[in-house]
């Protein structure tokens, strides 16, 4: 037996006010009946299981801080599921009540750091969960956790042999919490086995430490101090509100003391952010935006590495651990300023629109320190299909940087809306995805907080944790039994189907008449021929393709009365589904509704 001192959390199982002293048995048992999200990659069941009576005790051991946090975090989800009352003690382990230890331990094979594993040694009467990290600890925890089944008045925990990692070491989801939201968003990732939770950018000003970021990331210490995990990331776009002056010591400081915020307060990965706010010169790309800026640097690019490197010395100079992510200006071909990049191909503005992408990102790739991230969205800013090569030509864009993926595609499944609204995240990403892009990652652009993103989020982790057996229709399907409960889950998918109808119905009309008020516009660029003729009947030509296209994509309109009522029918619909929700899932029904269509003042639709 282990010498150590240990945290002894005895737990007590009270079940219809029934108290037993009768003790713990292993029972043969042939199967189980719950399904664990994400699943393992090896989980064999020993067709065992402890069944607990009136009154059993649960000796978790716990010798460090770490050990603790996840010991402390299990004990919280088995409160939660059977509402027991928990005692801490400082005791040796015995062998005639079940032992549960947490341990951290180096495991040979694995370079993985949030492999874990679970094995029962019957001779200790114990349960050990082993991992060479906390986080690891943690998800060992949820999967354990998941193995308690209550049965008639009785708790079993199943029994079980369980290895288990991510193809993906970095499944970074970001989010937009309230203060009040923070616990739940937290205990919401750890639950799913989500490694790092993003606090979304452009919420809070980079250029001081609000009051509002400081006691949100007060909460975060808090759960942090108490469980551990999971990762945090801070974001912050240094263009959003105030236009950052990178020679200003006074612009560096302010956000250095932002950025102190965060990690003294938990957040230990940083994301600097240059997308879609920096003044933009067609033909110069994006520019600084001040003098002294100019005289010291030839260009953006050269600026934002200096800014990283200056941030890299800083945190080290300061024991300040944290990984480093950077967004730069151009960040896939679909610029916001350029559109599709592509259509200046063969053209006379071709070196104009290429010549300062090239330039910044070979800068970029050949300055910026190793281990700071580069951050692309693929060849698209929604890019639901990467290749190979893909990855590789954006890499000879960096001059041989291996980018790493910011997925914007979490709220592309569905047409007419921006939100995932109960969908399962489904792309066409190379079979080697998890190696092939930088950091063994991805940064998913979604909210894991919002209720209709909730269980899509849980999708794309399922992804991430296990790429090559992924089932978008069967993750989307335990995530919702998981979260509402199957009758509820099938329940909030018939709303999912009745608000995108809607929003289908109305928009495919609107799509099909303002294609032809698209058509309008386009027709203006056949008759400037003056200068430069081939080059505008050639964007003519690809215009003229896309409008048919748009055209194309939607049914010809039924007559309007005929609209009217379908819409009016199908809006009925969901609102009588929504009202069913309210009285089930109240606090559910209440997020859903800020984000429902409503009816459109039909004498402005044709």
């Amino acid at each position: 037996m282990r010498k150590n001192s240990y945290i002894i959390i005895p737990i007590f199982f009270f079940f219809l006010g029934v108290i037993s002293n009768s003790a713990q048995t292993i029972i043969q048992k042939d199967n189980f009946d719950f399904v664990i999200q994400p699943q393992p990659k090896e989980m064999i069941f020993l067709k065992k299981a402890y069944q607990l009576n009136s009154e059993n005790e649960i000796f978790i051991s716990a010798k460090n801080s770490d050990e603790k946090k996840a010991a402390d975090y299990f004990v919280r989800l088995i409160n939660e599921k059977y509402e027991s009352r928990v005692k801490i003690n400082f005791k040796a382990p015995d062998e005639n009540q079940i032992n549960i230890f947490f341990e951290l331990q180096k495991i040979n094979n694995t370079s993985n750091n949030q492999f874990y594993q679970i094995n029962f040694i019957e001779e200790q009467n114990s349960i050990l969960i082993k991992s060479p990290s906390q986080i690891g600890l943690l998800f060992g925890a949820v999967t354990l956790s998941e193995f308690f089944e209550k049965s008639g008045e009785k708790i079993l925990i199943n029994l079980f042999a369980v290895k288990d990692y991510p193809d993906f070491k970095r499944r970074i989801i970001s989010a937009n919490p309230k203060i009040d939201d923070i616990f739940s968003l937290l205990d919401f990732a750890l639950k799913n086995k989500i490694e790092t939770i993003a606090i979304a950018s452009r919420q809070y000003p980079w250029y001081e430490a609000s009051e509002e970021y400081k006691n949100l990331f007060k909460k975060i210490k808090e759960w942090k101090d108490k469980f551990g995990g999971p990762s945090i990331m801070q974001m912050h776009n240094i263009y959003e509100e105030k236009h950052i002056e990178i020679s200003s010591e006074k612009d560096l400081n302010g956000l250095k003391e932002v950025i102190k915020t965060g990690i003294e307060n938990g957040a230990d990965k940083l994301m600097i952010l240059a997308d879609d706010t920096p003044p933009f010169k067609f033909g110069e790309g994006y520019v600084l935006t001040s003098e002294k800026d100019k005289q010291k640097f030839q260009h953006m690019a050269e600026a934002h590495c200096f800014l990283m490197n200056d941030l890299k010395v800083w945190l080290r100079q300061n024991s300040y651990n944290s990984e480093l992510y950077y967004v730069p200006p151009f960040y896939t071909y679909e610029d916001m300023h350029y559109g599709d990049i592509e259509l200046f191909k063969n053209t006379q503005w071709e070196t104009d629109a290429y010549q300062p992408l090239y330039r910044d990102l070979t800068y970029i790739g050949s300055n910026m320190p190793e281990d700071v991230f580069i951050i692309w969205c693929g060849p698209y800013v929604r890019s639901r299909k990467i290749s190979n090569e893909d990855i590789n030509d954006w890499a000879k864009n960096l001059n041989g940087r291996i980018p790493f993926l910011w997925d914007n595609t979490i709220y592309s499944h569905n047409a007419f809306i921006s939100t995932p609204m109960f969908s399962a995240w489904k792309n066409d990403f190379t079979s080697d995805f998890n190696t092939a892009t930088a950091g063994n990652g991805i940064f998913v652009n979604g909210d894991a907080n919002s209720e209709d993103s909730k269980a899509s989020t849980v999708t794309v982790n399922d992804y991430m944790w296990n790429s090559k057996n992924y089932s978008p229709k069967n993750s989307i399907n335990n995530a919702m039994n998981r979260i509402y409960g199957k009758e509820n889950a099938a329940l909030l998918l018939d709303f999912k189907d009745a608000e995108l109808s809607l929003r289908k119905t109305i928009g495919e009309r609107k799509l099909w008449f303002e294609s032809d008020t698209l058509w309008s516009v386009i027709r203006k660029i056949r008759f400037t021929t003056e200068k430069n003729p081939f080059d505008y009947h050639l964007n003519y030509t690809r215009l003229k393709a896309l409008r048919l296209q748009l055209k194309n994509s939607v049914p010809e309109p039924v007559e309007k009365n005929l609209f009217i009522e379908n819409c009016k029918s199908i809006y009925n619909r969901r609102n009588e589904i929504l009202n069913e929700i309210k009285t089930k899932l109240p606090v559910v029904a209440d997020r859903l509704e800020k984000n429902i269509m409503e009816l459109p003042d039909f004498e402005k639709i044709q």
